[in-house]
């Protein structure tokens, strides 16, 4: 499945087309957003509810929709992040998806998966 971002993500503007491949084992959540048009570039995403049950940011978002936040998985799998602030939003049906940016002062860049 290839998943077009026609803003791109932030900070990677010229990337706009991925694809969608499961990751980590048959009964992961992950997944990984391999670009399509750069090999090299690639982020680790998950549905948020599945680590914050909390997360209810203000999104227009359709009942095709699914909204995937992008992980940091350092040397130290227990130190992975999510990012809160930058949510990918993915039309399951047409395959588009964009990058919110919400408040900072609501949702942090990079909230650890495991408290």
């Amino acid at each position: 499945m290839i998943i077009t971002f026609p803003k791109g993500l932030v900070g990677f503007p010229s990337a706009q087309r991925f694809g969608l491949v499961e990751w980590g084992g048959d009964d992961s959540p992950f997944r990984l957003l391999q670009s399509v048009d750069d090999p090299g570039l690639a982020f680790v995403v998950v549905p948020p509810d599945v680590f914050f049950t909390d997360y209810e940011p203000h999104l227009v978002i359709g009942e095709q929709d699914v909204v995937l936040v992008i992980v940091t998985v350092p040397d130290r799998v227990q130190d992975a992040t999510a990012n809160l602030l930058g949510p990918l939003v993915v039309n399951m049906a047409t395959l588009v998806g964009e990058q919110a940016v919400l408040a900072p002062e609501d949702w942090p860049s990079r909230r650890r998966l495991v408290a």
